[in-house]
């Protein structure tokens, strides 16, 4: 039974919906099943995990995957009392934490583990619980923001890609890609095949052989008053420093979005920085457990414009085409608070829910901004103090030794 005494809670642990309650009992069954037989650092771990395989018909790996996971929560103490109250987090989200803080610096644990217990606490009623993808996501930008690297399975910058021809005379093509090339890629070949009607692999094709031009945007967002601030892609989210600042210094259109929230326009259709604007807030089609990108979602006005509802911020809300249309036809409706972005959301057969915007246009988006800015400012301080040491201790040494006499 869910023991969270505050007024706010998940989805998963809505105390009134009784297979939300039948479904975190079996999460707390299965959670402290699997912490009772975690196995002692002194064991025989390959035993234990064919053991533990044999006794629940799940594979070796997946064993493996879930005790690595609760090892992992042994270090991460406000996320692990956390869990204890809520039961929330299902072993998909606890291997994608385990998996997305694989190689982390062990004096940045502490530090992640607020960052990761605030994020993963339910600020609303009936929130909808972050996904796997939001979670790892969240945990990346916080690594960033220590400056502390990224385990991945490549050499940072490295463009892997294979060809591998298939029995039925196909051919698949896999390509190892940084995010932001890859979110180009992806816009480049959804343009060139709506365009043209071709199917996403013929436009690839086209793209590739150079027979289509296409042009994309990737939108940035990133404070202007703060220094050293993070930077923020559409369909991809928080950026590292690196990948900001080489991306940032090729933009060519910049629009002052505290301008654009408060403007108004008398025609159904949002205009550029408008539209930017609401896909800054959402970050995501905002119905709950969508995660499509708010890049390629719809700007739907809450309250119909016909209907007298205005082309502003505050009544526009991204949508996928699927739910937009739901909405269109009445199947779902939504209110959303103007500050915050916060949407609750009312189903036809009376179930509802509410879902926190995830962009960096938000009051928690500009919180998380300051203090990566302050983080960051703090590590170039550091650097910057310890080059100055390091010269002032080579000129030392330096000025104490005297070229030799001439040899004449």
């Amino acid at each position: 039974m869910n023991t969270n005494t505050t007024p706010y809670y998940y989805t998963v642990n809505n105390p009134t919906d009784p297979m939300a309650v039948h479904m975190t009992t079996i999460r707390k069954t299965d959670h402290l099943a699997w912490e009772e037989v975690l196995p002692d650092e002194d064991a025989d771990f390959e035993h234990t995990v064919a053991t533990l395989s044999i006794s629940t018909g799940i594979t070796r790996n997946r064993v493996t995957q879930i005790i690595l996971a609760l090892y992992q929560l042994r270090d991460l103490p406000g996320l692990r009392a956390l869990q204890h109250d809520l039961f929330h987090l299902d072993t998909q989200r606890l291997i994608a934490i385990s998996n997305a803080l694989f190689g982390l610096n062990p004096d940045h644990l502490a530090t992640v583990d607020d960052h990761l217990t605030d994020y993963l606490t339910p600020t609303t009623p009936n929130q909808v619980l972050p996904s796997a993808r939001a979670i790892s996501n969240k945990i990346a930008a916080i690594r960033d923001m220590l400056s502390d690297p990224r385990a991945t399975n490549t050499t940072p910058g490295t463009k892997e890609v294979h060809i591998s021809p298939n029995p039925d005379g196909t051919t698949d093509l896999q390509a190892t890609l940084d995010p932001v090339d890859a979110t180009l890629i992806d816009d480049a070949i959804r343009n060139h095949a709506n365009a043209t009607g071709k199917t996403a692999a013929e436009a690839l094709v086209d793209l590739i052989l150079g027979k289509a031009t296409v042009t994309v945007d990737l939108h940035l967002y990133t404070a202007s008053d703060l220094a050293n601030a993070p930077v923020w892609a559409s369909g991809i989210g928080w950026l590292d420093s690196c990948t900001g600042e080489k991306w940032t210094a090729r933009t060519t259109r910049t629009h002052d979005m505290d301008k654009a929230r408060d403007k108004h326009l008398n025609g159904h259709d949002p205009c550029h920085d408008i539209r930017a604007a609401v896909k800054g807030r959402d970050g995501t089609c905002r119905f709950p457990g969508c995660t499509a990108k708010a890049i390629n979602c719809d700007c739907d006005h809450r309250v119909n414009h016909e209907d007298g509802g205005g082309t502003c911020v505050h009544n526009l809300c991204s949508l996928c085409r699927h739910h937009h249309n739901d909405k269109t036809n009445g199947r779902i409706t939504y209110f959303m608070d103007p500050v915050t972005g916060i949407v609750i959301w009312l189903l036809s057969d009376g179930t509802w829910a509410v879902t926190v915007p995830e962009g960096p246009l938000t009051p928690t988006g500009a919180r998380w901004a300051q203090t990566v800015s302050q983080y960051r400012t703090k590590h170039r301080q550091r650097w910057a103090a310890a080059a100055k040491a390091e010269a002032t201790t080579e000129t030392t040494e330096t000025a104490g030794v005297q070229d030799d006499e001439p040899p004449f």
